[in-house]
């Protein structure tokens, strides 16, 4: 044990000394007890009570308050959503007509009746020429109308403008309140007409705002100060600091939305809890009283017949106590789950309790005497080692998280509590640390953190990759079209075009081809598949990665030196992914170097190994002679859609981070003394599904 906890345990054998009792307890003074007293207990305890029952009431409040605010907050981004994705079908209606021109009515008709079909609550949908006159229509028949109560939004489309309209909410013939959507179209610079939607507001709503959205709670919609769609009543008896209110933009158009809990959610809600604690406070209050004007009674009582032998009695008793405390400290110590250490004011180790030799192997005589920088791994910060000394030395409390080693070279990661144990006169005599071994619970953290990013990135690419679907499925096939024509044109216009002619078609060529890079890399970004792992030479992955690229290497006059050291071994892997991964990567930098005056744009590719964690390495080295990467960027480079330069998609970078990654290898960045930017990628030798 400590000596200086150890000397103050007294032994079932040890006589006791008894003082005597003058000396120990001073007689007590009998006097009538004070009836005050005990009102001011209960008193006390009442307002207690009360003060309780009030904060039980503001809580209740606060958190009725608070679901009103979140079921707000839902109500609002589903009618957002839902709307964005019906003005976007709209605007995606009339950029094809733009391109195509007018199709035939029975196509046009067929566009609009699966549109109507696929959304709820859809009134009317028309096609106005550039003079607003109805050319077809479909629907329940009241585009006229519709027309006249969107008359400031056609008006300003009307004068050229390329903007997506809502009109104000108006009263339709069939539908009841309705609003507009007007998107208009261009031949051009040129306006030529526009379509019109009509939405039914009470179908729409309903479809939108389902039961399974805000259950138990009103909704109120406003367009301005004109209620346009009401759920549930809005009773007198429901109070109005929980109702919730906020703005919704819709394009120009500004809707308020009031959510508020209904009169059963809050009925059902309310605990008898505020009640049962106002109540039992007060009885409780009450009885304290009581009970202490009785113990007063029985205290004079007692004082004035046994006062010497209650005092001997107590006497005994606190030393029995004292000694069984102390008893009961001693075995907590030594059983504590936590590890306890308490050293000098220098530093010196006097005690450890078996908690500690378990975690850190060193027993109580192997570091008795010496400094707890024993311990030390050299993985936490100076700084913070030098704040705890700070914080103890002045008398203070010191918390916090410390990487430690253990006897057998381990590290272990432990919370640690560290405080000064004072004498009677105040004077710092030891100092007294508790720690507790968390190394398990860091690692589950970041396990739960690994597993939240990649499943938050899985959602992401899911949402992406129907994106994706939709944009290919859209564009590929006018692409080709379009490609195909320019194709056939040259190649049969021949001579007949000027040089002009021959330059913009090679041009629009180009741009096409370019479009069909960007929505293969959306593709392969939203959709990755599973890694067809086999036995592969690393150079020779590299040699076809630069042949991949050698058109842009060509187009930028770049210089790619390739280096391998000898012996390299085979590496297991998916052929296709890490040449699409090199491949980026090398016109990544090959990109990087364009625009440098008076500089040959040079990359350099070194294949190396290296030793491993548990197994031997390759290390990949594509280094350029560009102007660098900023460190504002740092690790933005690998977000999606990043990207510094005026073509690209920002792709490239984090399609080849996912490939590695999915290799378990690594990539990083690192600037070049000189400018240029470096990219290590290190992949495991070993079988990919037992790589660390």
């Amino acid at each position: 044990m400590v000596p200086a906890l150890g000397s103050a345990i007294p032994q079932p054998h040890d006589p006791v000394a008894v003082e005597p009792l003058e000396s120990v307890v001073p007689a007590p003074r009998v006097a009538s007890a004070t009836p005050w007293l005990a009102w001011l207990i209960g008193l006390t305890a009442g307002v207690a009570a009360v003060g309780l029952w009030a904060a039980l009431l503001a809580q209740e409040e606060a958190r009725f308050a608070h679901a009103a605010a979140m079921r707000l907050e839902t109500v609002r981004n589903q009618i957002v959503a839902r709307m964005d994705s019906r003005v976007l079908a709209q605007v995606r209606m009339a950029r094809r007509w733009e391109m195509r021109g007018q199709p035939p009515r029975g196509e046009w008709e067929s566009d609009a009746d699966q549109y109507m079909r696929h959304y709820a609550g859809l009134l009317d949908v028309a096609r106005l020429d550039s003079l607003l006159e109805v050319q077809w229509a479909r629907g329940a028949g009241g585009t006229d109308d519709t027309l006249a109560s969107s008359s400031a939004a056609t008006q300003s489309i009307a004068h050229g403008r390329r903007q997506i309209a809502v009109t104000s909410v108006f009263s339709h013939a069939v539908g009841g309140k309705a609003f507009a959507v007007v998107v208009p179209i261009f031949r051009g610079d040129a306006f030529d007409g526009m379509i019109v939607t009509v939405h039914g507001v009470r179908a729409l709503l309903d479809d939108i705002l389902g039961n399974d959205i805000a259950p138990g709670y009103g909704i109120r919609v406003m367009d301005g100060r004109e209620t346009i769609y009401l759920r549930g009543d809005i009773a007198d008896d429901v109070e109005p600091r929980f109702h919730q209110n906020a703005g919704v933009r819709l394009l120009n158009a500004e809707w308020r939305v009031d959510v508020w809990p209904l009169a059963k959610t809050l009925s059902a809600a309310h605990t008898p809890l505020p009640r049962a604690v106002l109540s039992g406070g007060l009885t409780l209050a009450l009885l304290l009283a009581v009970a202490t004007r009785m113990a007063q009674l029985a205290r004079l009582r007692a004082i004035e017949t046994e006062s010497a032998n209650r005092r001997l009695q107590r006497e005994v008793a606190a030393r029995q106590r004292t000694q069984e405390r102390l008893r009961k400290l001693s075995s907590a110590v030594e059983q504590s789950p936590t590890m306890v250490l308490i050293t000098d004011v220098a530093g010196a180790i006097e005690y450890v309790n078996p908690r500690f030799t378990q975690v850190t192997g060193y027993a109580l005589d192997e570091v008795r005497g010496r400094n707890p920088r024993l311990l030390k791994s050299g993985c936490t910060p100076p700084a913070t080692h030098a704040q705890l000394w700070r914080t103890i030395a002045a008398g203070g409390e010191w918390r916090g998280e410390l990487c430690n080693r253990k006897k057998n070279g381990e590290s272990y990661w432990e919370h640690i509590a560290i405080s000064p144990i004072r004498d009677e006169q105040d004077r710092l005599t030891h100092f007294l640390a508790e720690a507790e071994d968390i190394t398990e619970r860091k690692r589950l953290q970041e396990e739960v953190s690994a597993r939240n990013r990649e499943s938050a990135e899985n959602r992401a690419l899911a949402v992406m990759g129907q994106a994706a679907t939709m944009i290919a499925h859209d564009l590929r096939n006018p692409l080709s079209t379009v490609k195909m024509s320019l194709g056939i044109l040259g190649k049969h216009a021949g001579k007949d075009l000027s040089d002009t002619e021959q330059e913009i078609n090679r041009l629009a060529l180009d741009q096409v081809r370019y479009m069909e890079e960007v929505l293969s890399e959306l593709l392969s970004f939203s959709r990755p598949d599973a890694l067809q792992p086999t036995w592969l030479s690393i150079d020779k992955v590299l040699d076809t990665a630069v042949l991949l690229v050698q058109r842009e290497i060509d187009e930028h006059k770049a210089r790619v030196d390739t280096g391998h050291a000898p012996g390299l071994p085979t590496l297991h892997g998916d052929a296709n992914k890490l040449r699409q991964a090199f491949s980026n990567l090398i016109l990544n930098a090959v990109q990087a170097c364009e625009g440098i005056a008076g500089r040959t744009p040079e990359v350099h590719v070194l294949t190396r190994v290296q030793l491993g964690r548990q197994s031997p390495e390759i290390c990949v080295e594509i280094a350029d002679n560009g102007c660098g990467i900023p460190e504002r960027f740092g690790e933005r480079v690998f977000e999606p859609f990043f990207t510094s330069r005026a073509r690209g998609t920002g792709l490239g970078l984090p399609i080849a981070r996912r490939i590695i990654e999915q290799h378990r290898g690594r990539i990083e960045l690192r600037s070049e003394p000189g400018g240029g930017t470096c990219v290590v990628v290190t992949l495991p030798t070993g079988p990919v599904s037992d790589a660390p």
